[in-house]
């Protein structure tokens, strides 16, 4: 009994916490301490009693009691923390069961799907020989595989946007940006003819190496120079080479810097490039995280463009013709690139990232922080629609004041939305208002104040009373 009591104080002092953000583990566990001590003292005095019934019960007290304060203080943080923090912060999404299920379920199906294309791979490649033939029927069947996978993960769909009718017929150099491990599935399912360029890490991994090394795939270990030959014998043979500029995974989804390999292949091969923007793919699997997230993916497939007939910027006028590598000119062109692909982001990001995107996002900061807390953001969101009409009706930028926010459902969902409005959000209720300023997915566009000072600031006011 008495550890069952201890072990619900200290949960309930972990959930106070992360909760309102204030300290209080420290004191349920002094008061715990104390507890334990004052019992110790009236049993296990017993131990120096001469009978040994006493003697014995207070043995059993001492260990007991010992072992219960010492599970007490440490499983119950320990299994906690993990479900809320990582690497001392607050998870964006804590950890449930469902969460642990559908990633077990889509990593068992991975790994049952790369453990047979290797024995397809073993038999049609090492036993039926690398033929033209055996080569193409294993990119296809590695390319169905790859569908199929991504049908089947649960909570996650995605769609492809082929506006231009690209078939990838013909080679070209594939350029996508980089935010998850799942960049490759969702790359690769486009077309059988795809070869990419990895790094040594990819090339041997455990899990899908020696698939990767089946398909053909190029490790760029010490440059893509040293491997333009065996690149053109691909592309000879009809297959597009996918490379991802930015180099390594964006951990905030935001476009990096593009690096000129692809550019320079484009140039050395006399390929054309095809954009290829994935989004959603940083949300469903950030690069910190390895628990699948319900959300969806979306691929859209730009237009073929070729690279001369890209204009230089600043630093180039020169044409690049078949002789002639102009560094400055390709760094343009990288710039170019990234330009317009931050561009192209910005645009799927405002028409797809609309309030019922971030929905389950912004339900996911109100749990493990009781069962009224979560029942009622879950309430507040599903009986105003998720906010859509009163957020479609704010300004894209500016500032705007929300009044008695309650726990910040609206204040949450709209700064997720609307990432160039300034939003503060007040409430008369502080230990409410600390509910809401302690959210995990709280970005810098909103602000939470106890007092608001001079009206005026703002162009626009609502208060959630009136909702």
């Amino acid at each position: 009994g008495q550890g069952d009591d201890y072990t619900i104080f200290i949960t309930e002092g972990l959930i106070h916490e992360y909760t309102y953000g204030r300290k209080m583990l420290a004191n349920v566990k002094k008061s715990i301490l104390l507890s334990a001590t004052i019992l110790l003292i009236a049993v296990g005095s017993l131990i120096f009693a001469k009978h040994p019934a006493m003697h014995s019960l207070a043995e059993l007290t001492i260990i007991g009691m010992a072992t219960v304060v010492l599970c007490a203080y440490m499983l119950p943080p320990l299994i906690y923390k993990w479900l809320v923090y990582s690497k001392g912060k607050k998870r964006i999404m804590p950890i449930t069961l469902w969460n642990i299920g559908k990633t077990a379920f889509s990593f068992t199906v991975f790994i049952v799907t790369a453990v047979c294309m290797s024995l397809i791979g073993f038999v049609l490649l090492t036993i039926g020989g690398k033929t033209k033939r055996h080569k193409e029927l294993f990119h296809t069947i590695l390319c169905k595989c790859f569908r199929v996978l991504a049908a089947v993960i649960p909570e996650i769909k995605h769609r492809v946007d082929n506006p231009h009718g690209e078939t990838f017929e013909k080679p070209s150099i594939i350029v996508s940006n980089h935010q998850s491990h799942l960049d490759l599935l969702y790359t690769l399912l486009l077309s059988p003819k795809i070869i990419v360029l990895t790094n040594r890490w990819v090339w041997r991994n455990p899990f899908y190496g020696i698939i990767i090394r089946y398909a053909d795939f190029v490790p760029v270990v010490d440059g893509i120079e040293d491997n333009i030959d065996k690149l053109r014998q691909f592309t000879d043979n009809g297959y597009s080479i996918l490379v991802f500029p930015e180099g390594s995974r964006s951990a905030d989804c935001s476009i990096r810097r593009f690096r000129k390999g692809a550019f320079y292949l484009a140039h050395k091969l006399n390929l054309d490039i095809i954009p290829v923007l994935i989004h959603g793919v940083g949300h469903v699997l950030p690069k910190q995280e390895f628990m699948l997230r319900k959300g969806e993916v979306n691929i859209e497939i730009g237009k073929r463009l070729n690279i001369k007939n890209i204009p230089a910027h600043t630093h180039s006028t020169q044409k690049i013709d078949s002789s002639t590598t102009d560094e400055l000119y390709l760094n343009d062109v990288a710039k170019y690139f990234r330009q317009l692909y931050r561009i192209k982001y910005e645009d799927i990001t405002r028409r797809i990232e609309t309030p019922d995107y971030f929905a389950n996002k912004v339900l996911k900061n109100y749990i493990y922080k009781g069962n009224s807390i979560a029942h009622n953001a879950r309430k507040k969101l599903r009986n105003n629609n998720n906010f859509k009409n009163i957020i479609a009706q704010m300004p894209d930028t500016g500032k705007i004041l929300i009044t008695n926010c309650g726990q910040g459902e609206l204040p949450l969902i709209a700064a997720l939305v609307k990432k160039q409005l300034t939003i503060v959000a007040t409430d008369n209720n502080p230990d409410i208002l600390d509910i809401a300023r302690n959210c995990a997915s709280v970005t810098q566009n909103l602000d939470y104040r106890s007092n608001i000072g001079d009206m005026t600031e703002f162009d626009s006011i609502i208060d959630c009373r009136t909702i």
